[in-house]
């Protein structure tokens, strides 16, 4: 599938996907050239005569294609020749939920969310504290450029400082999904940072700042997903997802390579680490996502943690591993739907006994 989006958004040269497998040639021909095109994505060179873009990423890191057979390549065939420049990664969500066994998938808590649902907890938990400290950065950049009498003269350079450094929040801003499925959240966390991020430069701009490169991207999220097949569909989900952003808001494609490496959505247990202990989370300044799922039951982690004070309510407030949310920083699931928290740790890292703590009901 990524293949079919590359070629129709010109990663890949004109129809070489489509060429590749309309050949009227044998299975197990096709399966060896398709394994050869794979490769040469993840290296970059020459395939055939076509040159093709070094990926890299991971995507292409171990490449293993399975035995094909006539109906598998007519199906290609037939895809090929639709569009996929406009695939919402969003669906990709609904082929894992659908590929699972009913009672698997209710095991798993593979739930699809759309994505109304998704940014009525994007947007208080990740956009709306940004857009309130760019709101103070912007007072400070407007003040500086009152006083600035000509391009590049002090005054000028604190505005340029300032916005310089909100740029660079922006750049260190990491969201952590510690359930992430097929990377749904992830994905429209990072259009939302990526969404402020242009906003800001063309705020600046009209202000008679320097618009800056670009600062946001995967880096900006993490993941971890017990399932290796989702936490997969995960990195496509937001590779896809960055660059329909970058074509849609008129910005070119990276190159060497395409993709930034998603190394920081894991595969494991994020409840639990190999010697029964809790898991360790990556740090963050923000989580959102759905909470685990028993059966049909929610229950949040810390059910199934040891802790040092009573049993918590519902929802992840206060199953955030101590030094994992910088500062204070916010977190949110789905919970009904209905609510965000902001969390703080009430422990120190080091702490034998972490825990965090609830400050106070986020936007309902």
């Amino acid at each position: 599938m990524f293949c079919f989006f590359a070629e129709d958004t010109g990663l890949l040269p004109e129809r070489l996907f489509e060429r590749l497998v309309a050949a009227r040639v044998a299975p197990a021909v096709l399966q060896a050239q398709l394994h050869k095109l794979f490769e040469t994505m993840g290296a970059g060179g020459l395939f055939g005569v076509d040159a093709v873009p070094w990926f890299d990423g991971g995507l292409f890191a171990n490449v293993d294609v399975p035995p094909l057979a006539e109906a598998d390549v007519d199906a290609l065939r037939a895809a090929s020749t639709l569009d996929w420049s406009a695939i919402d990664p969003a669906i990709l969500g609904t082929l894992f939920e659908r590929g699972l066994d009913p009672d698997k998938r209710s095991q798993l808590g593979a739930h699809y969310t759309d994505p109304a649902t998704i940014l009525r907890l994007v947007e208080p938990v990740v956009q709306r504290p940004l857009r309130a400290e760019w709101a103070a950065a912007r007072t400070v950049i407007e003040q500086a450029m009152a006083r600035s009498k000509r391009h590049g003269d002090k005054a000028w350079r604190d505005a340029q400082a300032a916005f310089a450094g909100y740029l660079q929040r922006l750049e260190r801003y990491r969201v952590l999904d510690p359930a992430c499925g097929s990377g749904n959240f992830l994905y429209l966390a990072l259009k939302a940072l990526k969404d402020i991020e242009h906003q800001v430069n063309l705020e600046a701009e009209a202000l008679g700042l320097q618009r800056q490169h670009d600062v946001t991207g995967p880096h900006n999220v993490r993941g971890i997903e017990l399932n290796e097949y989702a936490a997969e569909l995960a990195r496509v989900t937001v590779w896809i997802g960055e660059l329909q952003w970058r074509i849609q808001r008129g910005y070119g494609f990276r190159s060497d390579p395409v993709l930034q490496p998603l190394d920081q959505i894991e595969t494991r247990d994020a409840v639990l680490g190999a010697d029964g202990a809790p898991a360790a989370w990556p740090e963050a300044d923000a989580v959102v996502g759905n909470p685990p799922f028993v059966g049909v039951t929610c229950r949040p982690p810390c059910a199934r943690m040891p802790r040092p004070s009573p049993a918590p309510p519902r929802g992840w407030s206060h199953c955030a591993p101590a030094g994992s949310i910088r500062r204070s920083g916010p977190i949110a699931c789905p919970r009904s739907f209905r609510s965000a928290w902001t969390v703080r740790p009430t422990r120190t890292a080091s702490s034998p006994n972490p825990a965090t703590r609830r400050i106070s009901p986020g936007a309902r």
